[in-house]
């Protein structure tokens, strides 16, 4: 089976956290914060906050997965979105995209 498109993971990523701000009385999802994470930050932040909405994709499409979502959401980059390089070893290990609202802490 071919993978997804990124503008395809993307659009269902995007429906699927539109909903979740929707069931805790949010019209939008504005507030959210967008995360790239390994597994253990991942299990990190499901463990403090709550809801989340999190995405696995593969790992060469993961930060453009992230661009995508921050364009199509209308959100400006913020300044950790400019210092990511994808081949850095430091983010060898990420490899989930994470959204939370920080207000919604356990």
């Amino acid at each position: 089976m071919a993978e997804k498109s990124i503008e395809i993971q993307a659009r269902e990523y995007i429906y699927d956290l539109k909903n979740c701000a929707s069931e805790f009385g949010q019209s939008t999802p504005e507030g959210w914060e967008f995360s790239l994470v390994s597994d253990v930050e991942r299990k990190k932040i499901e463990k403090d906050y709550y809801p989340t909405v999190s995405a696995h994709p593969a790992q060469e499409s993961l930060f453009e997965l992230f661009r995508v979502v921050k364009s199509k959401l209308l959100q400006m980059p913020g300044h950790t979105d400019y210092g990511i390089e994808v081949n850095s070893a430091s983010h060898n290990n990420m490899a989930y995209l994470i959204a939370f609202n920080p207000k919604f802490k356990r």
